[in-house]
């Protein structure tokens, strides 16, 4: 599957490769060589997406490689999470936040929510500590980056339909460690142009100050997401 997909590279194979890491990822004996499998295909899928409008032009395949990540997630974290590829997962992950396709988006922002639930959920399991550390070392990493490019796209690339998913997103970033992303946030928020290219004012201070205290006093997600709803106006 892996050396036919290397030189037919089909979505389909990496949607079959979710559904053998569906089946199999809880199996100690497989996952080495499921995670071998991922990174087979990682390669000449990381190629094709880095192309010039590589992930607007294959959103199939970014539909299907973040199931798989997703899969992997689900059923072997600790596996994955140790593993090198991951870091490139992420990397393409903040990349395709952009991408303007409903499928494709809804597949890249589960990934990034289930990866960050994956450092909070079942405390009570014996890995929960390691699952915890991976996922410090991974948001130091990307933590920064990835906030400030999901108000980056809120803002100017996805349409409002796709705001819940992204406030799900930044609902578990908060959940892992809300004094960080209130200076993620802040960050962000520093960096968005206040005025158009004609100079009229954009958003204000109070706005940007009203926004920040919105989202990091939230107690549920969707006050997250009614407080993007209205932040996001300002910019369309």
């Amino acid at each position: 599957m892996v050396n036919v997909y290397q030189v037919y590279p089909h979505s389909c194979f990496l949607y079959l490769g979710s559904i053998l890491v569906d089946e199999y990822g809880m199996e100690e004996g497989c996952r080495q060589g499921l995670l071998d499998m991922l990174q087979a295909l990682c390669m000449p899928t990381f190629q094709l997406l880095e192309q010039p409008n590589g992930l607007r032009n294959h959103p199939d395949t970014v539909d299907d490689l973040f199931r798989l990540a997703t899969r992997f997630i689900q059923r072997s974290p600790v596996t994955l999470l140790s593993s090198q590829i991951i870091i490139h997962i992420i990397q393409c992950a903040i990349a395709a936040t952009t991408l303007d396709h409903r499928d494709a988006n809804c597949s890249v922002m589960k990934f990034v929510r289930d990866l960050i639930h994956t450092g909070v959920t079942n405390d009570h399991e014996d890995d929960f500590e390691l699952r915890k550390e991976l996922i410090q070392q991974a948001m130091g990493q990307h933590g920064a980056q990835l906030v400030t490019q999901l108000l980056h796209t809120c803002c100017f690339c996805l349409p409002p339909y796709t705001l819940p998913d992204v406030a799900e997103v930044i609902w578990e970033i908060m959940l892992f460690d809300r004094p960080i992303f209130c200076r993620w946030l802040e960050s962000a928020l520093k960096g968005l142009p206040k005025e158009t290219s004609g100079g009229a004012v954009t958003v204000t201070h109070k706005q940007l100050t009203d926004f920040h205290k919105q989202v990091t006093s939230a107690e549920e997600c969707k006050q997250v997401c009614w407080a993007l709803r209205e932040f996001t106006r300002l910019f369309r």
